[in-house]
C-alpha cells in the first residue's frame, strides 16, 4: 500500500513538472515570438545537418559529376543534382548539410567549452579574492589588449588547421570574455547572506562554489553560450575563408566560400548558398540569444510583466 502511493505521488510529480515544463515554453514563445522563430530555425538547420548521412543524396566527397553542372543539373549516373556540382563534379546540397555539421559542431561546441572554463575562473577569482583575482585579471587585462581574431589566429597557425584546434582557438576567445562577466556577477554574490551562513556554519571553499555559486551563475553562463554561437559560426567561416581554418577535403560553409571565390563567375550559387546558410544560422542564434538573455535577466522581466 505505501509503496503504492509513493509510486502515486512520484507520477504527480513528473506530471506537475511536464505541465510547468509546458506552460514555461508557451509563456516564452507568447513573450518572444522572434526569438521562438530563431529557435525553431536553429533546431532545423541541426536536424539538417545531423542527419546529412540520411538526407544527402551523395557522400560530400564524392565526383558524381565530370564537371561543373548549374543548378537542377544531372549526375553521370543520371541523378537529379538541386544545387549543380562544384568545379570539381562535387555535389553541392551534400556539401551543404555536410558543410553544416562541422560549422554547427564547432560553433555549439566552442562556446559551451570556452563559458564553461570563463565561468569556474571567473568564479575563483571574484570568490577567493586578493592576490588570486590581481594575478587572473591581469592576465585577462593582457589577452583583452589583443584583438580576438588575432589570438585565434595564432593558435590554430601553431597547432594545425584540425577541427579540434579550431574548436579550442574560438573557445580560449570566449573564455576570455566570460570570464570579467562572470566575476562580476558572483562579486554580489560572495557577500550575501546565504553565503555568509554557509562560512558561518564551516561549509568548505570548494562545496560553497559548487553547491551554491555555480548554480546561481547558470542563468549568466547560458546568456553567454547563447549569444556565443553566431559569434563562433562567423568566426569559424572567417578561418576556413582564409585558409586558417577547417582545410578541404572536409566541408564547412566558410572553406566552400573560400573555394567558391574563385568560381564566381562558373556558378554564383557556388558562394551564395553557403554565405546563405551562414546568415540564416547567425541570424536565427541572435534572436535566440536575445530572448534567452530577456527571459532570464530579472530587471528585463519584470518590465515585461507590466
Amino acid at each position: 500500500m505505501e509503496s503504492s502511493i509513493e509510486e502515486r505521488r512520484h507520477e504527480a510529480g513528473w506530471q506537475s513538472r511536464l505541465i510547468g515544463a509546458r506552460a514555461g515554453f508557451w509563456r516564452f514563445c507568447r513573450q518572444n515570438p522572434a526569438g521562438a522563430v530563431g529557435g525553431a530555425m536553429m533546431l532545423l538547420m541541426v536536424a539538417l545537418a545531423a542527419l546529412a548521412p540520411v538526407i544527402a543524396p551523395f557522400d560530400a566527397a564524392k565526383f558524381v559529376a565530370s564537371r561543373y553542372e548549374g543548378i537542377f543539373g544531372e549526375a553521370k549516373g543520371g541523378e537529379f543534382l538541386l544545387f549543380g556540382s562544384d568545379h570539381l563534379g562535387r555535389d553541392e546540397l551534400s556539401r551543404l548539410l555536410y558543410g553544416g555539421r562541422v560549422s554547427l559542431l564547432v560553433g555549439f561546441s566552442a562556446p559551451l567549452i570556452g563559458v564553461a572554463t570563463g565561468t569556474l575562473i571567473g568564479i575563483v577569482s571574484a570568490y577567493y579574492g586578493s592576490i588570486v583575482d590581481i594575478l587572473l585579471q591581469r592576465l585577462v587585462d593582457t589577452m583583452l589588449v589583443l584583438p580576438g581574431l588575432v589570438i585565434v589566429i595564432v593558435v590554430a597557425t601553431a597547432f594545425g588547421f584540425t577541427m579540434t584546434v579550431v574548436i579550442c582557438a574560438l573557445a580560449l576567445f570566449s573564455t576570455i570574455g566570460s570570464i570579467r562577466v562572470v566575476r562580476s556577477h558572483v562579486l554580489s554574490l560572495r557577500e550575501a547572506q546565504y553565503i555568509e551562513a554557509q562560512r558561518a556554519i564551516g561549509s568548505s571553499s570548494l562545496r560553497i562554489i559548487m553547491l551554491h555559486l555555480v548554480p546561481n551563475t547558470l542563468p549568466v553562463s547560458m546568456v553567454l553560450v547563447a549569444v556565443g554561437i553566431a559569434g563562433a559560426i562567423v568566426a569559424e567561416a572567417q578561418l576556413s575563408f582564409l585558409g586558417i581554418g577547417i582545410k578541404p577535403p572536409t566541408p564547412s560553409w566558410g572553406n566552400m566560400l573560400s573555394g567558391a571565390q574563385t568560381q564566381f563567375d562558373l556558378g554564383p550559387h557556388l558562394a551564395i548558398m553557403p554565405g546563405i546558410m551562414i546568415s540564416i544560422a547567425v541570424l536565427a542564434m541572435n534572436l535566440f540569444g536575445d530572448a534567452v538573455r530577456d527571459a532570464l535577466d530579472p530587471r528585463l522581466r519584470g518590465s515585461r510583466e507590466e
